[in-house]
């Protein structure tokens, strides 16, 4: 029996010939509204195209930040004010976002922290549901539950290319002189995964692929987040630490990147959003 509801995408020959189109423009000294008038144009000689939603709870999620002056005010531990915001992969210049990820880890490897360089670690707790747009699509299931197929064979093919082009065009790896990628990535938020309702953007890490990160906006973060934790760590050897005897290898904490083990150094105390810092030795990651 034929299943009426199955979604239909452009055929795939007219997908690659809207991404050939894209790739021909030079965005380099585009500028955002620029850059969001060509996304919009591709979208719409695309025609159809889906967009996925994460709805989630996570125990916990951690931000990174590099230790250059002593943070004293609980609010440097929220989004950068607007007049200071950076262009990242989420957001334009003066819109700032909060980037969160969801392992330990992810922003350690993100950010090449080195072996004993200090750094704050922020755990947040989640109180409210996170909907948040999946910028990169995950494998797709074929069927439904009854087994009909969701996707005719054509749009099938059309989805996999349309994953795979969303994928290059987001998580280009940017660095001197490529900052102008972060243009493309963020117009991509703005104008293809964006709706009122959501609270932000799920995706991948680019240096830690099998991971992932979340931009929250301000209003989402502050609303659905609560602060319970901040930290000045390091990482340490593990092999170190075992020589040291402060731990034996059998109780070595779960948190580990390769040889490496996350030393707490001190430990913030809030209080009236302020921050007093308390020394600290814990070992692991998991504070």
């Amino acid at each position: 029996m034929k299943n009426e509801t199955t979604w239909k995408l452009p055929h795939p020959p007219h997908v690659l010939t809207c991404i050939e189109k894209w790739r021909t423009l030079d965005l380099r000294k585009r500028s955002d509204s620029e850059i969001d008038a060509e996304l919009s144009s591709f979208l719409d000689s695309l025609g159809e195209f889906s967009v996925s939603t994460v709805n989630k709870n996570w125990f916990k999620l951690w931000r990174l930040r590099k230790f250059h002056d002593l943070i004293k005010d609980v609010s440097e531990c929220w989004e950068p004010p607007s007049g200071s915001s950076k262009m990242g992969r989420c957001n334009a210049k003066g819109s700032p976002v909060l980037y969160v990820s969801e392992k330990l880890k992810t922003p350690f490897e993100e950010l090449f922290i080195q072996p004993n360089e200090q750094v704050y670690v922020i755990k947040y707790k989640q109180i409210e549901r996170l909907n948040l747009k999946r910028i990169v699509s995950k494998e797709f299931n074929v069927t439904d539950q009854n087994g009909n197929p969701i996707y005719d064979k054509d749009s099938m093919l059309s989805y996999q290319i349309l994953r795979e082009f969303v994928r290059s065009e987001f998580l280009k790896p940017v660095g001197i002189g490529t900052e102008y990628l972060h243009r493309i990535s963020a117009s991509m938020c703005r104008v293809w995964f964006a709706t009122e309702d959501s609270d932000g953007w799920f995706y991948p890490s680019v240096q830690s692929p099998d991971d992932f990160n979340i931009a929250i906006k301000p209003e989402s973060a502050h609303k659905k987040l609560e602060i319970e934790d901040v930290r000045i760590v390091r990482m340490v050897e593990k092999e170190k630490v075992i020589n040291s005897r402060r731990i034996s290898e059998s109780f070595l904490p779960l948190f580990n990147m390769m040889k490496m083990v996350v030393e707490s150094i001190f430990k913030g105390s809030i209080n009236e959003n302020q921050i007093t810092w308390l020394p600290s030795n814990d070992l692991g990651g998991d504070f």
